[in-house]
């Protein structure tokens, strides 16, 4: 692959240089080559770092995306985001993307099948698990297909199925991965009653357990009747804890916070998205100074540099971006088209990443997308992504931030933190290269 030509021409012409020099090339190169995963993504290689696309020539991208029904909004959010990303593909390998309507699960197979047949080399969707389900338990697809959904009840979906999703439980998951790399062992839990809230509790019960930590105790509250003051009292009660997961939306946030972080009882509290609607709002988010959350990098305006579709280069460019909801679904049709050529060198990587609009990004042995989020917080000014250090090597660091004193959030950082659990240092994951991967 052309990439590879600067490396090919150093290691030619290496045994001209002196001694000393050919040593320390060496040593730097080893180092890079483990930090990378191979020559390919050496710093002097720029091909290797534009994301924008990656496909090969000839390639044509077919979306399987709902038309109508009671999804509507959530597939035009995708299809936004997917136009978007292909807008923004400048490389010379620029696919061609075409959309089809269905998502009927009986039909599922009939549609993939006509994608391919019209010369897709990659799909993305379906969308709704029914219809992913259909797809999972069917013969191997002939072309790599990026659903844009988990299915259910499946082990081992069929080959060239892949599975993208914004799982709530995944940001419970990562709560508990930021909560022990700040050096947490001792949370305690508050969340709605009801089948979403019992999702994410448990989600981050098991990552919690996962992670060698302690669950000291938990609660569940009816957002339409509970007393905050006797619901956060009975929590207090069940044990000494270093911070508390709190799985509510930012109405109920309003109301729970102020009394943790103002109280005898402070805690450190970190949360999901579900607290930020992803517009800035002092006077509103004044209740919500100092807590903590985790949410994708795009909406928080992490690592977009020079990036025709950053989050603050869209303002005003789709009805998708004015809703929480849908500025992510935006972000994950970013992803959608830029992870569909790095599948296979993906999965043949488990330990390559990809820094995408939803996080950092990797593959599953199962062919699962999963999602490194960003840690953030509000301040006087609005949320701010910051590092999640142990708190005993932050001096001067407080369990809570005060409204008069947010102006100065902890170290604020433009990258996610990677995380680690007690025992042994897991191999650290490589930047993915620029793969020119063709479907098939």
């Amino acid at each position: 692959m052309h990439q590879d030509r600067p490396v090919a021409s150093f290691c030619t012409n290496f045994h001209r240089f002196p001694g000393s020099v050919r040593t320390l090339a060496l040593s730097t190169a080893l180092v890079l080559s483990g930090m990378l995963g191979g020559c390919a993504g050496l710093p002097w290689d720029k091909t290797s770092m534009n994301f924008r696309g990656g496909y090969a020539a000839g390639d044509q991208v077919t979306a399987i995306l709902p038309g109508k029904g009671p999804v509507a909004d959530v597939a035009d959010a995708l299809r936004e985001g997917l136009r978007a990303a292909h807008g923004a593909d400048d490389t010379a390998a620029k696919p061609t993307l075409t959309f089809i309507a269905s998502e009927q699960p009986n039909k599922i197979a009939d549609a993939h099948a006509a994608a391919v047949s019209a010369g897709a080399t990659q799909v993305i969707g379906p969308l709704l698990k029914p219809a992913v389900d259909a797809l999972a338990t069917g013969p191997a697809l002939k072309v790599p297909t990026l659903a844009l959904n988990q299915a259910t009840g499946v082990a081992k979906a069929a080959g060239n199925l892949y599975q993208f999703a914004l799982a709530p439980e995944t940001e419970a998951v990562e709560a508990a991965n930021q909560a022990k790399a700040m050096g947490f062992t001792r949370a305690l839990m508050l969340a709605p009653a009801g089948e979403a809230g019992q999702r994410r509790a448990d989600a981050f019960r098991r990552q919690w357990d996962k992670l060698g930590a302690t669950l000291v105790g938990q609660a569940s509250f009816d957002p339409a009747t509970a007393d905050a003051a006797k619901t956060l009292n009975a929590l207090w009660s069940q044990g000494k804890a270093e911070f508390l997961f709190l799985a509510v939306d930012a109405d109920q946030a309003r109301k729970i916070y102020p009394p943790i972080r103002d109280g005898a009882n402070a805690l450190p509290v970190i949360a999901t998205s579900a607290v930020y609607s992803g517009a800035t709002d002092a006077a509103r988010d004044k209740a919500l100074v100092g807590l903590y959350f985790v949410d994708l990098p795009w909406v928080l305006g992490v690592g977009q540099a020079n990036d025709p579709v950053a989050r603050a280069s869209l303002k005003g460019k789709s009805a998708a971006l004015a809703t929480p909801l849908g500025l992510r679904l935006y972000a994950m049709g970013i992803d959608a088209y830029r992870l569909v050529p790095r599948l296979a060198v993906l999965a043949k990587n488990p330990t390559a990443t990809f820094p995408g609009a939803t996080g950092t990004l990797s593959l599953d042995s199962f062919g699962r997308v999963q999602r490194q989020l960003t840690l953030a917080q509000f301040t006087a000014t609005g949320p701010q992504p910051v590092s999640a250090k142990p708190v005993a090597k932050q001096r001067g660091w407080l369990p809570f931030a005060r409204p008069a004193a947010a102006a100065q959030p902890a170290a604020v950082s433009a990258t996610t933190p990677s995380m680690s659990a007690a025992g042994p240092k897991p191999e650290p994951k490589r930047l993915l290269p620029q793969p020119v991967v063709k479907g098939g």
